[in-house]
């Protein structure tokens, strides 16, 4: 697929695919924006795919991505931190409404400064970005979502996997249960994982910073062998969920 703005195309690696949109639409990668299609948000530059080819849709960047990534740079450069940021395109809202946000990826060496205990100056830095570009309100605007050399994408892996795990877990035993305190966009991780899950329901409760998740069956307990506990990998070592 290929219009004046954005070309779809296949490759053995998601970089191998990246270089053919770029030729074809004429521009340097940091005139791009990238949207992978095959693999989600786990392939990354030069990491082949075992399962099928990678698949990427790239766009010209628009002025908005271009004024954000411009931004960031800005901010990194003032904080005398040397790294490369490039733009990708963030999965669509879930409600099918509003543009797809904006995703920075921040590259470099060193970069466990910007990232912070559990992420937390990583999503003080976002927050400020989208404050200064009059996102953080707005919810018809293109949030943007800063990326730490996929710290982020790793960390939502992590959830979704424990998610599951979880799911499998109130299952067998009936009983639901209550995660840890999360941040937002790994609570919604949670749902979005479990939304098809017949046989689960989780719900969010609580006020922000200790908002939690339950998981709850949605029928009697199905048996079979119990799960060893869930474990969420963190500096402490704790779990990330207790069951009640």
């Amino acid at each position: 697929m290929i219009t004046e703005d954005v070309v779809e195309t296949r490759g053995r690696t998601v970089e191998e695919a990246v270089l053919s949109a770029l030729t074809q639409l004429g521009i340097t990668r940091d005139e791009a924006e990238v949207e992978v299609l095959v693999g989600g948000s786990r392939p990354v530059p030069g990491e082949r795919l075992s399962a099928s080819e990678a698949r990427v849709r790239v766009y010209r960047i628009d002025d908005h991505a271009a004024q954000a990534r411009a931004l960031l740079e800005e901010l990194l450069t003032r904080m005398e931190i040397p790294c490369r940021v490039s733009v990708r395109r963030g999965a669509a809202r879930s409600d099918g409404e509003g543009a797809p946000p904006v995703l920075l990826d921040i590259s470099g060496d060193d970069l466990g400064l910007l990232i912070g205990w559990r992420g937390e100056t990583l999503r003080a830095l976002q927050t400020a970005v989208n404050l200064m570009m009059g996102e953080a309100d707005s919810a018809e605007g293109r949030r943007i979502i800063l990326d730490v050399e996929r710290y982020r994408a790793r960390r939502e892996d992590q959830v979704r996997e424990l998610a599951q795990r979880l799911a499998i877990r109130v299952k067998r035993s009936g009983e639901k249960y209550t995660l840890d305190p999360m941040h937002a966009y790994e609570r919604r991780v949670i749902h979005l994982t479990l939304a098809e899950d017949p046989d689960v329901r989780t719900e969010s409760f609580g006020r922000e910073p200790a908002r939690r998740v339950v998981i709850h069956p949605t029928g009697p307990a199905q048996g079979g062998l119990p799960e060893a506990p869930a474990r969420f990998g963190s500096r402490r070592g704790s779990s990330f969920g207790r069951r009640y």
